[in-house]
């Protein structure tokens, strides 16, 4: 019985070849589309849910004094204390990064991101051992991820190596590299290159930060509670510390402390302020995605149904016939299913190969997205993909299977059966399938038209034709301008400490009685030229009176709004920000230092000095080609080699800086 339901069925498919053609190739698009969108929600949800304890470690969340919001940073010297004071914190660790100048062996000096970290890190966090080990006991020690070793080492062993921190600094210190880590999967919030002890961190003076600093914050602080009924308790008694950093931070003063855990942690990574921690993808990219994947699979089993209705019309004659030869009611509906299922199948395994393609496109358009379909190894996407074969199956076929084995063999023979588009069932899933198609490509077409809006909107200061480097140390500013100066092409340097949507300090700015966190940068004479940023009322920083560096203040709309001024009324208003006051000297047009889904910033922008310098800004910088060209190189090929093995990036990546 088998084997003739299986040759029956090999010859309906091989005969309509069409027919077999399209809707395997339909359906594969349809469920390469669903693949797609579940595996791209699953990532958005999966960050930091690959750790041993996703529930039980909690990250420090802050609430600042006249701020909005939730803070992620968290007062440094209150970790360890909370460590001491409390029995049912187990582990815990500050994370905080910092850019600093390093060295291996005497090769050149390179400005790397470093982050220091307390020894439980280790326990709180699987970042799995590749070579050495990842004992951080030892403040001497530190550790590298496979990418950061490899730039520093190449293809040698790093286990045992020195590597020279602050370079160039009477305070340098030599670590020595004690292990090697993988690199952290793209679905954490904790993205490093380095590891070292929180003894190595050291302030611009060389000088260790002592235990009772109250003044540094972490990037964030994370506590192993194991019993989840004693964290009210802690959070009540972290309250005792408030006064402490109170005292030490006039500027930015602790108003109240939440626990979180960390899988709770990084589905608000969105929410939460001063997160210096990699951020999930928004939501609506988790289920827009998932949406129009499903719309696009229901179409396509739509188009199955309905050509497979019409197709039935030519096999109404062979199925009277088997009918009159004996054939049951549920013979006929199992052969007909089979027929459908046989066809999803293949579609299936088309679809896989269509992901082989369609995956990594997808991940080369956005940073920090990897979605990816392990059909062999993962174990939820497997049932995941027998679910949409059985439901494709089920969809698709068990109408046309149903319909078509219960009509009567004498009605058939006589002619009397219509089997087609004509019925009312088979009118509403073609409007169905009409109105769902409808939906996808409008909804395509507002993808693509908002793309283009996105692209073209004035954001308010030059997004493309700007890039920013970022200095070794505050001492390179004046060497690297006058080297840039000297290539064709750029019409613009300026200098910064801070930079826009990339580098800024949340502060506390007091007016009229009234106190509002702004968005708060110092940068260069310059730095409003280059970026293109326009003034509503008043004027720049002038190059001629030095009184600026003390006094005058720029503000955007936003700011001056906040306080219930306009562009005009703002000018020559008093404002004090930490312990400084300032007087408004011009207002800025609104701009979006971010995507357009964040709302607009307030901006506060002081005039800094050259010695704080952090950032150089190049005006029409040109692209990859042209810069190899102006600096000396024989091809860009040649220089992007270069610039990899020096940087530990390609160009392209380092430009992205850019548009941050």
């Amino acid at each position: 019985m088998f084997t003739n339901y299986c040759k029956i069925i090999y010859r309906n498919l091989r005969r309509y070849k069409s027919y077999t053609l399209i809707n395997i190739i339909g359906m594969a698009i349809g469920i390469a589309s669903m693949v797609w969108g579940y595996q791209t929600w699953r990532f958005a949800f999966s960050f930091d849910n690959f750790h041993p304890h996703p529930d039980q470690v909690y990250r420090g969340l802050t609430y600042k004094k006249d701020g909005e919001g939730m803070k992620g940073v968290f007062p440094m010297a209150a970790v360890p204390l909370a460590r001491q004071q409390f029995p049912a914190i187990k582990a815990a660790t500050r994370y905080k990064g910092r850019g600093i100048s390093l060295r291996q062996d005497t090769s050149e000096t390179f400005s790397e991101q470093v982050h220091f970290v307390d020894p439980d890190f280790v326990r709180l966090f699987h970042f799995p051992l590749v070579a050495g080990n990842n004992d951080l006991s030892d403040p001497n020690t530190v550790l590298l991820t496979e990418k950061t070793a490899k730039k520093y080492f190449g293809t040698r062993d790093p286990i045992g190596k020195p590597l020279t921190f602050y370079a160039g600094e009477s305070y340098a210190r030599i670590l020595t590299v004690r292990g090697v880590l993988k690199n952290p999967p793209m679905n954490s919030t904790l993205q490093f290159g380095m590891l070292t002890p929180f003894d190595n961190l050291l302030n611009s003076n060389g000088r260790p930060i002592g235990p009772e600093d109250w003044t540094t914050f972490a990037d964030a602080a994370f506590f192993y509670i194991p019993d989840p009924s004693a964290v009210p308790a802690v959070v009540k008694g972290m309250t005792a510390w408030q006064p402490l950093q109170n005292k030490a931070r006039d500027d930015w003063k602790v108003g109240g402390v939440r626990l979180v855990s960390i899988r709770q942690a990084a589905s608000w990574s969105n929410l939460i302020g001063s997160n210096y921690l990699y951020r999930r993808p928004d939501d609506a990219a988790a289920y827009g995605g998932f949406v129009l994947a499903f719309l696009i699979f229901l179409s396509c089993c739509l188009n199955f149904s309905n050509t497979t209705v019409s197709h039935a019309g030519i096999r109404l004659k062979e199925i009277g016939m088997r009918k009159v030869m004996g054939s049951t009611y549920r013979q006929l509906m199992v052969q007909l299913l089979a027929e459908c299922s046989l066809i999803v199948l293949a579609a299936v395994l088309l679809s896989m190969l269509l992901n082989t393609w369609w995956l990594p496109a997808f991940n080369s358009m956005f940073r920090g997205v990897l979605v990816e379909a392990d059909y062999l190894h993962d174990r939820n996407l497997l049932l995941f993909v027998f679910a949409i074969w059985l439901g494709s199956t089920v969809l698709a076929g068990f109408y046309p299977a149903f319909y078509l084995s219960r009509f009567n063999p004498t009605a058939i023979f006589r002619g009397t059966v219509k089997f087609g588009g004509s019925n009312l069932f088979s009118r509403l899933m073609l409007g169905l399938q009409l109105s769902i198609a409808i939906i996808t490509v409008t909804g395509a077409i507002a993808f693509a038209r908002n793309s283009a809006f996105q692209r073209d909107y004035d954001y308010g200061y030059n997004i493309e034709s700007n890039m920013a480097l970022i200095l070794p140390d505050t001492t390179s500013y004046i060497a690297m301008k006058n080297q840039l100066a000297a290539i064709q092409g750029i019409t613009g340097l300026a200098g910064s400490r801070n930079h826009l949507s990339f580098d800024y300090r949340e502060s506390v700015a007091e007016s009229e009685g009234f106190k509002k966190e702004v968005d708060f940068l110092e940068v260069g004479r310059d730095y409003l030229d280059v970026m293109g940023l326009k003034l509503a009322a008043g004027r720049g920083f002038d190059k001629g009176m030095d009184a600026d560096y003390d006094n005058a203040l720029l503000i955007t709309e936003k700011t001056a709004a906040l306080y219930g001024w306009n562009a005009s009324t703002a000018l020559g208003k008093q404002m004090r920000i930490d312990s400084s006051r300032f007087t408004v000297t011009g207002v800025l047009k609104d701009l979006h230092a971010a995507t357009l889904f964040e709302p607009t910033p307030a901006i506060a922008i002081l005039l800094g000095k050259e010695s704080r310098f952090h950032y150089l800004l190049n005006k029409d910088a040109g692209n990859v080609s042209q810069i190899a060209y102006e600096t000396g190189f024989s091809s860009p090929s040649y220089f992007a080699k270069c610039f990899q093995k020096r940087y530990g990036q390609s160009p392209t990546e380092y430009l992205a800086v850019k548009t941050e």
